[in-house]
């Protein structure tokens, strides 16, 4: 995916905003921060806020109503109570709620596939 030259902007425009969440480039006590400890902060916000981001795009994704059983592609039930679905990603642990739906042929749970 190729991002548009006014969205890249804007990133360029956030990360400013994250340089100024972490502050400086020194130690409380004064000493300067090696390139490694600067690297492994940015890298630490960076993975934050990919997780955030991949949270809130996973959230506001369509949910079906209706699903078919992975197994034996029968038409499943739609329980009441979404549930939590949490994933370990690349950038750190990601969770959001799923419909969960319930087939009485196979006797089992399970969340739909959203590809």
């Amino acid at each position: 995916m190729s991002l548009s030259a006014s969205k890249k902007e804007r990133l360029k425009q956030i990360a400013a905003e994250v340089q100024e969440i972490l502050g400086g480039c020194a130690h409380a006590d004064g000493r300067p921060m090696t390139f490694s400890e600067l690297e492994d902060e940015c890298t630490e916000a960076g993975d934050l806020l990919t997780a955030g981001v991949i949270e809130r795009r996973v959230a506001e994704r369509e949910t079906p109503q209706d699903s078919c059983c992975p197994s034996c592609q029968r038409p499943g039930t739609r329980l009441l109570d979404d549930e939590v679905r949490v994933l370990q990603t690349d950038r750190g642990e990601v969770a959001w709620m799923e419909p969960v739906f319930f087939c009485r042929s196979c006797r089992r749970s399970f969340f739909p596939s959203l590809g």
